[in-house]
This record gives structure tokens, sequence and C-alpha cells, in this order.
């Protein structure tokens, strides 16, 4: 797909929700040009397990703003937003990267508050309805033994239950009543010129793929949840090469890279930016992920959310390494 490229500098990427919160973190001299703790400006934000990031591109004399996720607690994205000077009014563009609450929770307090005309992209996938089991020794049951493993080993889960889902009917009637224009595709959408969704990312390697979660179709059926609702945002910096944004990375963090690699045809990894789901995987995984990395050799990754204390331990190892923190700006 031509994605085309953008300048640098004319981007920045600001951290609306997340679950760290902090004043005192300082900016490297090796990244002082890239990264913007908030400092003071952070000093009434909140926490949350959930993410929101605002991408503004300055575009000659008009600046554009696009939105990944809400967030998951109605309000935190809105006191945080007004905290750290971001108008959600002007939102051009939002994209939820997933359907899970912790990045939809607050679309229906937030779409009244986006302007006429704001276009929302989304797949379809993300109006299904989930489960998540895992036992407690961390094995992963077959969709098809599932009913009868939780009616007769409850006890065996470490994490059991059906998750709250997106209602389609919600937001469509609140998109209507708002001049909203929802897009549901599961194919990759040229959001600006250098900046593109990733559509349905393509399974390299189907074992990176997040464990426990499950497309549930009724109480006793059950499908193995692939994450084909999951969508990323890739943006082709001039000379640099790509930036990578992601919600939770359930497809995995190597998937995604290769996917925007093959679909934009530039290889060079400037920036990965996001969640990357690591909290489950034991450190021998992690190691095989951050070594990909560290192949590629980009200037920020940055893994937040669900990513996990054991994900950036081992990657601070790398010079790229930093903590994203709510107000944290990426300047690309």
């Amino acid at each position: 797909m031509e994605i085309g490229s953008i300048e640098s500098g004319k981007i920045s990427i600001k951290i609306l929700t997340t679950n760290e919160v902090s004043l005192t973190i300082l900016t490297s001299d090796e990244m002082k040009d890239e990264v913007v703790y908030p400092g003071a400006a952070a000093n009434r934000v909140s926490g949350e397990h959930g993410l929101a990031l605002i991408i503004t591109i300055e575009d000659g004399q008009q600046t554009k703003s696009i939105l990944l996720d809400s967030g998951g607690l109605a309000g935190t994205i809105f006191e945080n937003a007004k905290q750290l000077g971001v108008n959600l009014h002007e939102v051009d563009k939002l994209v939820l990267s997933h359907g899970h609450f912790d990045h939809y929770g607050s679309l229906p307090q937030l779409i009244p508050e986006l302007k006429e005309g704001c276009e929302f992209y989304l797949s379809p996938n993300c109006f299904l309805q989930l489960y998540t089991a895992i036992k407690k020794n961390g094995q992963e049951i077959p969709p098809e033994e599932l009913p009868v493993a939780l009616k007769k080993q409850k006890d065996a889960f470490a994490i059991s239950r059906k998750m709250p889902s997106l209602s389609k009917t919600l937001i469509d009637n609140l998109a209507k009543e708002n001049g909203i224009k929802i897009i549901e595709t599961s194919e990759p959408v040229n959001l600006h010129s250098g900046v593109i969704t990733s559509g349905q990312i393509e399974l390299f390697d189907e074992q990176e793929i997040t464990k426990g979660f499950y497309i549930m179709k009724s109480r006793k059926e059950y499908e193995k949840h692939s994450f084909r609702d999951e969508t990323s945002i890739y943006i082709n910096i001039k000379d640099k090469g790509l930036v990578v944004i992601t919600g939770c990375g359930h497809c995995g963090v190597i998937n995604t890279i290769k996917h925007a690699q093959k679909l934009t045809g530039v290889d060079t990894l400037y920036a990965i930016i996001g969640g990357f789901h690591e909290e489950w995987n034991p450190a021998e995984v992690i190691e095989t992920k951050v070594r990909f990395l560290e192949g590629l050799n980009p200037k920020i990754t940055c893994g937040m959310h669900c990513t996990g204390f054991e994900f950036n331990k081992i990657m601070s190892r790398h010079p790229s390494h930093v903590i994203g923190v709510v107000g944290t700006e990426f300047k690309v």
C-alpha cells in the first residue's frame, strides 16, 4: 500500500491515558528532541488501566488530530485532556484499536464531544462478545474444552470472566445523533499523507497472539480469539522510518512490526509506542521479542499500559527504551 511520508517535526504523539502518572521523570539528553515528559503539567492527571493517544499533525497552516482509543473509565480522558491542553472537540479522526473495554470505555461520553463530521474507524469485529480464561498454571484451554473446564475446574482458573462488549446499536445511534461518520473496515485506511491504519494484522507467527481470549458464541460454544479486530497506526517519517503505534499489541509486537514493513514497504523502524501485552509472558519469550527490536535498533521504544514490568526491565538495556506516563509527548 502506498503510504507516502511526512517531514520530521510535523507530528507529535501525546499520551492522554495510561496506567502510570509521574511529575518527576526527566528526559535524557539523548532523547531531549524526541521525548518530552509532562512535569508539573501532570500534577492533576489520573492514571487508569486504559489507553488513549492523540496524534497531532502540522499540515501547512492547518492542524489535524487523530485520536487512538478513548481510555476506559468515563471521565479520565476528559480531565487529563483538559489538564494537558488538548481540545477533544478538534479531533478529526478517531481510531479504535480493538474491542476491549479499557480502550472503548469512554466512547459513549466521547462521541457527543467530537465535532460534527469527525470520522470514526473501527473493525466490525470490535463488537464480538469475548471471554477470557487463563488457568493458574498458565495453561490455555482449547475452545472446545472450555465449557466443561469452566464447569468442573472452576477453582483452577486465575482469570475466568465474560468481558463487557461494545454495543453496536449504542455507538451507531450516538454517531448518527452527533454527526459522526462511522467507517467499519478491516482494510488499511489512509488517514493522512504518511499515516495509515494497519487493517487486519497478518499473523506471521500465531504463537505471538495473546493467549486466553475467546469469542463467545454461546454458553456452550467458544472460538479462539485471534484478534482480527486489532488495528494499529503506522506513520512513515521521511528519512527516519516507521512509527508503529499499538493499542494492546495482542497480535504480537513482532507480527505488528512485520505487517507494517510488508504493508508499507518501509523496513526501518524509528519508533514503537503503545501497549505490547507482555504481562503474561515468561522472560524467555520476552527476551526473543527484545532481541528482535534490538536488531531493528529503533530510536524510541515505549511500552506502556499492558506491556508489563518484565518487558520494560529487559528492554531497558537498549538505548531506545523510554517510560510512558500520562502526558508524555513524542516529537517525531
